[in-house]
């Protein structure tokens, strides 16, 4: 690449950031024309501004102590001030001035394409969420947030009734802003299941921006920016928990991690150009900037609202602190007041963590952990911040700034105690739940001995995860060794994740946004050493190679470049659909509940009468569609495995005291004799067949039973005498022989329960049965 190229990519890169300046640097040129070099007075820049402009290689310094342009006329052909035709005049004179900043068509295009991506691999089971009129979300989880966003809908008068608001606080609980946000968006576009589908995959393309903002801005790199959005987006575990349906908190709060993230990498990269570039103090340089209050606003927002997002928001603060007290040792080294340079930050945390304490004090959201540990965390990073600029003020070696730091952490830690021993009780038990929770199998270890320690990742994060861990490993020595606070805020983050998903694999899913990044940065740097790309350096910024895409001008390198990245993502589509296979209702499944909805609508069935007992698993969704009721699962985790476990189908009918309407059951290995074997493989039927389980629903490995009282056929006999009543039952497909037998009380009288309407034979006689006397268990006279 020439310098006059070199010059023109520069000048792009910075209208791709100030598209505002366009006619700043127009002006400058044309003052450089008539009257030489420019200095900061001869513009209307403020001074961080001013810095960052002749911060760019586009501008050098001048013989005479200005500033000058290194190659006016390719910053001229940047602006687009090349000569054209003069258009033909016309009667009609408008005066119209309208300017669009110049735009990268291939890294707008090759952004959009990862965006696609990320949807269209979200969306990979699209036929198995929309069924008919309904959204069948995948998984258990998802039915929890949606019967909350049913709730809140009929408690609302529209979706900007700020009455909900404490609503929301006195009916969730925890994570309110999840629930708020599902309700929300349910009321504004009234389509609650078209919410529960898309909302996740939309919050996951804002997050593919953030994650392209951060690798920009931490590489100045667009090929390392696209490659991380693409790792993203075909991340298996991230994929899973924002799929197509997956209406959870996950979604909001991967946003959420990713937006704190970007504005603290943007803060710490804005500071580190005015350290390099600006003749003023950098860090005042930096503060003075416009826009870093901007970013410290989004700041806020991500750290207000991930307090409110999920159960264990607590844990979202402990990077947030750890980067603040590594970046106060590092702005010491580097010389950096660390309480001026860090004021934009600072701010968006603290107003972040006083919006989680209002929220929580004025409308009850969520537990006092959420609003207490934030507004701790804020103060403690502040009085870092101010340690660290006394410190520096002293002139003392910064690395005795760390037992400082330690000695203050242990005070904060004590006065927290004391002051809220109620919170600290609370955090305990928490973290109990953390280390010794084993309820489901995303509680395993990212590093399950199970998977051979390493096959776990790979399934988990694709071989985004291999690509990542160098390129972690080699900017931790870095961030260490060098004033990199950009870097520092990635790495903080990608530890801090990586280690607590090693103790659980769901925190996997909030590693991957750290991971796509620097699997990003390594992927693009294995193929320049083979070659195949040009050579990445993080630490320059302001590269000419960042912004171009283009392929390399040899077609052979290029079919091996797009090859290679192609094998790459392909590998990683065979965990894809493999995991999300696992989270979706089968056609059996969706079968069956449709079978107990119509039979519910049928016979006008409330709660608790269509209340469906199943794996608990898959509770929340059977209950979902046909009671509403899917709050919770305990019932059914506490009882279906002691029923499907018992040997006597009718005697377990009195345990249920009319809390059952229904049992889905699904094919599993059972002995011989259990309720499994005999509902599932005999329908019910045999010697004696069961009385208060009729079969709706028997196809793909699935069988579904309404819970009867069942109609009472009496009939007359010699006391002593067993009586038999039989029918031929057709029901869901399925043909069975029914019979039931009753012995015949010292009255003469024999009382045989049946569980289906119909012509019964009872001896020589038949009796008929219809449905309403099933389902209310009234007495049948034989004979009548």
């Amino acid at each position: 690449m020439t310098d006059t190229e070199r010059v023109e990519q520069a000048t792009r890169s910075f209208l791709d950031e100030y598209p505002e300046h366009e006619e700043t640097l127009d002006t400058l040129r044309a003052h450089e024309q008539d009257h030489g070099s420019w200095t900061f007075d001869e513009t209307n820049l403020d001074s961080g501004t001013f810095g960052e402009l002749v911060s760019r290689p586009f501008v050098k310094d001048a013989e005479d102590g200005g500033y000058c342009f290194a190659d006016s006329e390719a910053v001229a052909t940047a602006l687009g001030d090349e000569p054209v035709e003069e258009a033909p005049t016309t009667d009609l004179d408008l005066d119209v001035d309208i300017t669009l900043p110049d735009v990268d068509q291939r890294a707008l295009a090759g952004l959009l394409a990862g965006l696609a991506l990320i949807v269209a691999a979200r969306s990979l089971f699209f036929q198995q969420v929309f069924v008919g009129s309904r959204v069948i979300s995948p998984a258990n989880d998802a039915y929890f947030f949606r019967y909350w966003q049913t709730q809140l809908l009929a408690e609302s008068s529209g979706p900007f009734d700020l009455s909900m608001l404490s609503t929301v606080g006195e009916l969730t609980g925890i994570r309110p802003l999840s629930h708020a946000l599902n309700w929300w968006l349910a009321d504004l576009f009234g389509a609650p299941g078209m919410v529960a589908a898309l909302a996740p995959v939309l919050a996951s393309v804002v997050l593919g921006l953030a994650v392209y903002g951060t690798a920009r801005r931490l590489t100045g790199d667009r090929r390392i920016a696209l490659t991380a959005v693409l790792t993203l987006a075909l991340t298996p575990v991230h994929v899973t928990y924002t799929a197509l349906g997956f209406l959870d908190h996950g979604p909001y709060q991967y946003l959420w991690i990713g937006l704190i993230v970007y504005t603290l990498v943007w803060l710490a990269i804005d500071l580190k150009r005015h350290q390099q570039n600006s003749a003023d103090d950098p860090a005042w340089a930096h503060v003075r900037n416009p826009r870093a209050w901007g970013i410290a606003a989004l700041l806020a927002v991500g750290t207000g609202a991930i307090a409110h997002t999920w159960g264990g928001s607590p844990l979202s603060f402990v990077p947030i602190g750890g980067y603040f007290a590594a970046r106060v040792v590092t702005d010491c080294e580097a010389e950096v007041d660390p309480l001026v340079g860090n004021l934009p930050g600072l701010a968006g945390v603290i107003v972040g963590s006083l919006f989680a304490l209002g929220a929580h004090l004025r409308w009850d959201w969520h537990e006092s952990i959420a609003a207490t540990v934030p507004v701790a965390v804020a103060g403690g990073v502040a009085a870092l911040a101010v340690l660290g600029h006394l410190w520096l003020r002293v002139d003392l070696p910064a690395v005795g700034l760390l037992g400082a730091e330690g000695v203050l952490g242990v005070v904060g830690i004590f006065l927290f105690r004391r002051l809220r021993p109620d919170d600290v009780a609370r955090l305990q038990e928490r973290s109990g739940a953390f280390f010794n929770r084993e309820t489901a199998t995303e509680t395993a270890s990212l590093f399950s001995l199970d998977q051979a320690i390493i096959l776990g990742p790979l399934g988990q994060l694709g071989l985004g995860f291999y690509f990542a861990l160098v390129p972690l490993l080699v900017l931790t020595y870095y961030v260490v060794r060098r004033y990199e606070p950009g870097w520092l805020a990635a790495v903080a983050f990608a530890w801090y994740y990586l280690a607590i998903a090693t103790f659980q694999v769901r925190f996997a899913a909030k590693f991957a946004v750290l991971c796509a990044v620097f699997a990003g940065v390594g992927l693009v740097y294995l193929l320049s050493a083979v070659d195949l790309a040009r050579p990445v350096s993080l630490f320059d910024r302001e590269s000419p190679d960042g912004p171009s895409l283009a392929l390399p001008e040899t077609p052979t390198v290029g079919a091996y470049l797009v090859g290679a990245v192609g094998l790459v993502f392909l590998l990683n589509l065979i965990f894809v659909p493999s995991l999300l296979s696992q989270i979706q209702y089968t056609d059996g499944q969706i079968g069956a509940m449709e079978s107990v909805d119509e039979r519910v609508e049928g016979l006008n069935q409330s709660y608790p009468d269509n209340f469906v007992l199943s794996e608990w698993g898959d509770n929340r969704m059977y209950n979902h569609f046909v009671s509403g009721e899917s709050q919770g699962y305990g019932y059914a985790r506490g009882q279906y495995e002691p029923f499907i476990s018992d040997s006597d189908p009718d005697s377990y009918f009195s345990n249920f005291n009319n809390r059952v309407g229904y049992v889905v059951l699904t094919d599993i290995d059972a002995p011989e004799e259990t309720i499994q074997d005999t509902l599932y493989a005999d329908f019910g039927a045999g010697n004696d067949s069961v009385a208060h389980y009729q079969l709706i629903y028997a196809e793909n490995n699935v069988r579904a039973f309404a819970v009867v009282d069942g109609a009472v056929i009496q009939t007359q006999a010699n006391a002593g005498t067993n009586v038999t009543v039989t029918r031929t039952i057709q029901a869901a497909g399925e043909q069975f022989e029914y019979q039931r037998t009753a012995t015949a009380n010292n009255n003469g009288i024999a009382n045989i329960r049946v569980a289906y309407p119909g012509e019964y034979t009872v001896g020589e006689q038949t009796v008929s049965v219809n449905e309403t006397q099933v389902n209310s268990g009234a007495t049948v006279q034989a004979g009548n």
